[in-house]
């Protein structure tokens, strides 16, 4: 083999592979504020606040600085920076694979063309998969945590088989990094790193292990970002109300409150409850094809049998069942998108795997001229996955969100005070209020945050009038009386939810799209627009959430008996999910 010839093909390999899922990413990226998390972390980074426990302060730091760039909004700002995040990982996915290549090949049966081409159609195969493409057009962390474990451990393979301790240190400085940014994550399949390093650990022993703790914790310092930013929004002059800062980081309690992902924690019997765990074998099947995803075993086999590569493929081996376990704790349910997030690693390896077997199978071919046809047309059949960027999981059209969101803020009255309860409104409303600077006369405080360390303060101190309410909804005590008190001065509109008393809620009228605790004559509800029913059909976040509303609104109409607002909700409900047990079971409930 030329191996001159060698060595200039790769990185011409690797430029193809992040560029392209790069552009993929791009493509499909989202314009506007999305639902989940996204729309939270996109404001959290614009306005450096304390994101959901754990923080996520990589992530939020990484995407301040895609933020700074002149490339449209910032929601867009922000999916973009996932989107060099997931082609980083795609392009190390490449890296691996041709390392594979290396251990499984050493006498260069295959020649460079051959290697580049399946380690080209392994990357972009993972980097085309669904799961790993709603990570990448969107503000998350998963993409980016995909990224840092994939170096982590890509890294730890280059420091043992070099005996270098120096990869294996910026290894352990990335996996702290990582744990500030999805701490389970990074945890587990940083083990495979670890495992990787572990030759090069017990042969330099003492100091090795010393510099890597060191360079472990340098990474974690990062962590210091949470009580510093903490207490300069608590202390600005609006008391931080405007921006997103979960819990009170400012002590050691209220950090390990933060980093400890209590609000995940206590909701774990929930989510466990939905989670369908038989299904995670199926998955890399769905995302890779069945046929690559059932060819990982064997790749493995051919990397475990092999001396030269049994260590790495270990390793490898426990970094994907980390990031497997990670899922399984995290709730395992296949229509969570994040569950997706939980598992690129995973899907990553598998795709290395595949591809190990791939190149094992090459190697056996007689038709040496041959070789170099099949793996191209192994690359032009995961190129023809390229993501469709207007269907879902491409997000260029994603916009019902934004516009329901900004319809809500702009139909409330002069100096209102609104009160939200679902998770996506507060994220969409504190996105709005925060970078696109809707309403600041609107005095606003999300319920659902009230039992949560230093919220119910910070709104106290910010927004005076909402106190007596606020802390009377944490005792379990809100009346319509102290609605009415509020509503004298400033104008009450609540979000409907499941949350609030059905005593309390059958005395609230309805004012539009949202309730309140008197008569205020405002103009009659209107239907969702068409287009908005249409992005409904084929973005299933749309539809949960456009979906839930519709849904919570219908009952509170259906215990207050407003027939024509519950007509109008089933109508909703009808085109949204019709075939939705709770839809069925209320309709029977309403229409006794």
């Amino acid at each position: 083999m030329d191996t001159h010839r060698h060595l200039e093909l790769r990185p011409w390999g690797g430029f193809f592979v992040a560029a392209l899922s790069f552009a993929a990413y791009a493509l499909c990226a989202t314009p506007a504020p999305y639902f989940l998390d996204s729309a939270e972390l996109a404001a959290a980074t614009f306005g450096l606040g304390v994101a959901h426990p754990p923080g996520e302060v990589t992530a939020l730091l990484w995407g301040k600085f895609f933020d700074l760039l002149p490339l449209g909004n910032v929601a867009f700002r922000a999916a973009i920076a996932q989107g060099i995040a997931g082609a980083l990982a795609a392009l190390l996915v490449y890296s691996l694979s041709l390392d594979v290549a290396d251990w499984l090949d050493p006498e260069e049966r295959l020649d460079a063309i051959t290697r580049v081409l399946v380690a080209a159609a392994i990357a972009v195969m993972f980097a085309f998969a669904p799961g790993v493409v709603i990570v990448c057009n969107r503000a998350e962390v998963y993409a980016l945590q995909t990224a840092l474990s994939l170096a982590a451990l890509w890294l730890a393979l280059r420091a043992a088989r070099g005996r270098d301790a120096r990869p294996a240190l910026v290894a352990a400085v990335l996996i702290g990094l990582g744990v500030a940014n999805h701490s389970l994550l990074a945890g587990l399949v940083g083990l495979g790193a670890v495992l990787a390093a572990l030759p090069l650990l017990a042969e330099k022993r003492g100091r090795l292990i010393a510099l890597a703790l060191l360079a472990f914790l340098a990474g974690m310092a990062i962590h210091a970002y949470l009580p510093l930013r903490a207490a300069a929004l608590f202390g600005a002059a609006d008391h931080g109300a405007n921006n997103l800062v979960w819990g009170d980081a400012r002590t050691p309690g209220g950090l390990w409150w933060v980093v400890s992902a209590h609000t995940f924690t206590v909701k774990q019997a929930v989510v466990q409850g939905q989670s369908t765990p038989g299904d995670l074998p199926f998955l890399p099947m769905e995302e890779l094809g069945e046929v690559f995803a059932l060819l990982a075993p064997a790749g493995l086999y051919f990397l475990l049998r092999r001396r030269r590569s049994r260590w790495a493929g270990l390793a490898l081996l426990v970094a994907a069942v980390g990031s497997m376990v990670a899922a399984l704790i995290g709730g395992l349910a296949p229509a969570n998108p994040d569950i997706r997030g939980y598992l690129g690693p995973a899907f990553a390896l598998v795709a290395v795997f595949s591809g190990a077997a791939i190149v094992f199978g090459l190697t056996l071919f007689r038709l040496a001229r041959l070789r170099p046809l099949l793996a191209a047309l192994l690359l032009a059949s995961a190129l023809s996955r390229f993501p469709n960027p207007n269907q879902y999981p491409g997000l260029r059209n994603s916009t019902a969100g934004d516009a329901a969101t900004g319809q809500m803020l702009a139909h409330l009255p002069s100096r209102a005070a609104l009160l939200t309860n679902h998770f996506e409104t507060a994220f969409l409303v504190g996105y709005q209020r925060l970078v696109e600077a809707r309403r600041p006369d609107v005095a606003w405080a999300h319920l659902a945050f009230a039992g949560g360390p230093g919220y119910a303060e910070r709104v106290a101190l910010a927004e005076p009038d909402l106190a007596p309410s606020l802390q009377a909804y944490r005792e379990g005590d809100l009346s319509l009386d102290m609605l009415r008190a509020l509503d004298a001065h400033r104008p009450v509109r609540i979000e409907p939810d499941i949350a609030l008393p059905q005593a309390l809620r059958k005395q609230l009228v309805p004012a539009g799209e949202l309730w309140a605790p008197s008569l205020a004559g405002e103009a009659t509800l209107d239907p969702l627009a068409t287009w908005m029913l249409a992005e409904a059909k084929s973005d299933p976040q749309t539809r949960g959430y456009l979906g839930w509303r519709s849904y919570i609104d219908a009952v509170w109409a259906c215990d207050k008996q407003a027939p024509d607002r519950v007509h109008l909700r089933f109508a909703e409900l009808e085109s949204l999910m019709p075939s939705d047990a709770r839809f069925k079971e209320l309709k029977a409930r309403c229409a006794q």
